[in-house]
């Protein structure tokens, strides 16, 4: 039984560190995929600014994000 407890206890604090994880990080990591994307567009085309750049990166990362 006691072996059981420790490892139930286990389980609930990697839950628990690996949600405050995502939460925490999550951002970290869109952002760095919006900023690869911006570098890609403005590579692509060298007509487009880096504000029009960010706008369709955020939509387009956005809409993969939600699927």
């Amino acid at each position: 039984m006691k072996k059981n407890a420790k490892f139930i206890m286990f389980i609930i604090l990697a839950i628990i560190a690996l949600y405050f994880t995502r939460i925490n990080y999550g951002e970290h990591s869109m952002n760095k995929s919006i900023k690869a994307c911006m570098i890609a567009q403005k590579n692509k085309s060298s007509g487009m600014s880096k504000v029009e750049a960010k706008k369709y990166c955020k939509e387009e990362i956005g809409k993969k994000i939600s699927k």
